[in-house]
């Protein structure tokens, strides 16, 4: 293995450490002042939506809102007043690549941004207009301490199986991709805190209520289901092969990586019993979750196995606050690892 690969293990494993040391005392502490058991007893999670109104979610949070929170931000010069009249113009092609590139995740950051309290805020109000009895997030100490001692349990796993790929895929001649919020780590100050509040919050938000809080209890649907509802786990495989080729950009590492997931929905299918609807569902959900990540490969594979684990917790829980929790402390990991390498 070359020198930089133990180096990043042991930046990682450092970054680790250093958010258990935030995160673990307080953990703790709520478990000590919890009642109730840390693990809840498995409990039936009723959905009372569609999937029409999944797909209007997930359209709208995932594109409508940060599109029209990005062309108000150009229509007002938005960009150019924060960084001076230097900064790339929409659609500027006498510039390099890499400063292109740079300027194309700055814009999406603040989109993300400002799209992002309207988008929670309108959701909530479908919600809670459509269906009143319908909570996702369910605020208690004992849900804040499981969330922490499930990440402290399921952060090294994902990381180590991520380290393995990364090495495996080096010694077989293909680079590991950066992701591109990752060069953002030799930004000034104020970009390097909008990229810790989109990785550890906003990101962890938006895609825990689209595919844990929509889209997995959806996908367990009821026991009585039969025939097309029965097979939400498969449309949902099957939208995320879809996607893989699409944005694997004729790679075949994504669409491969996508055919073995199918594959192991099949195993699910066929070999599991008790639970089988949450295990069919949490698998899909987590396979789309994995996919919708692969512009930057082998991403894909470790967050495929963090997708598991996050729909286990959603359906152990029935919400989304312990999930968004791990996911937020997950991402504080990779916030840590690249502010600290500046």
């Amino acid at each position: 293995m070359p020198p930089e690969f133990w180096n990043d293990a042991a930046r990682m494993g450092t970054a680790l450490a250093l958010v258990a040391l935030a995160a673990v005392p307080v953990g703790l502490l709520l478990r000590a002042r919890a009642r109730a058991a840390l693990l809840p007893a498995w409990g039936p999670w009723p959905v009372p939506w569609g999937g029409f109104e999944v797909f209007a979610a997930f359209v709208g949070v995932a594109v409508l809102f940060p599109a029209l929170a990005l062309e108000v931000l150009n229509a007002v010069n938005f960009y150019p007043l924060v960084y001076g009249p230097q900064f790339p113009a929409v659609g500027a092609q006498d510039i390099p690549d890499d400063l292109r590139r740079e300027a194309n995740t700055l814009r999406g950051l603040w989109a993300n941004l400002f799209a992002l309290p309207a988008a929670l805020a309108a959701v909530w109000l479908a919600l809670r207009t459509a269906h009143p009895k319908y909570h996702p997030l369910k605020p208690d100490r004992g849900s804040i301490a499981l969330a922490v001692f499930a990440w402290l349990a399921l952060a090294p796993l994902v990381l180590i199986l991520n380290a393995v790929v990364n090495a495996l895929s080096a010694e077989a001649g293909v680079t590991p991709e950066t992701h591109p919020l990752a060069k953002l780590g030799a930004r000034p100050l104020f970009d390097r805190a909008l990229f810790a509040f989109e990785a550890a919050t906003g990101a962890p938000l938006r895609e825990e209520l689209l595919f844990r809080g929509l889209l997995l209890p959806w996908c367990v649907g009821r026991a009585r289901d039969r025939g097309v509802r029965a097979a939400r786990p498969w449309i949902v495989m099957g939208i995320a092969m879809a996607l893989a080729v699409l944005l694997g950009e004729r790679r075949t590492g994504p669409t491969a990586f996508a055919g073995l997931l199918a594959l192991a929905l099949g195993c699910v299918w066929v070999l599991k019993k008790t639970g089988a609807r949450r295990a069919r569902a949490v698998v899909a959900t987590a396979a789309l979750f994995a996919v919708v990540h692969s512009g930057v490969w082998p991403n894909p594979v470790p967050l495929f196995a963090l997708g598991l684990g996050l729909g286990w917790l959603a359906v152990r829980t029935n919400g989304i606050l312990v999930p968004v929790l791990v996911h937020g402390l997950f991402n504080a990991v990779s916030v840590v690892f690249v502010l600290r390498g500046v």
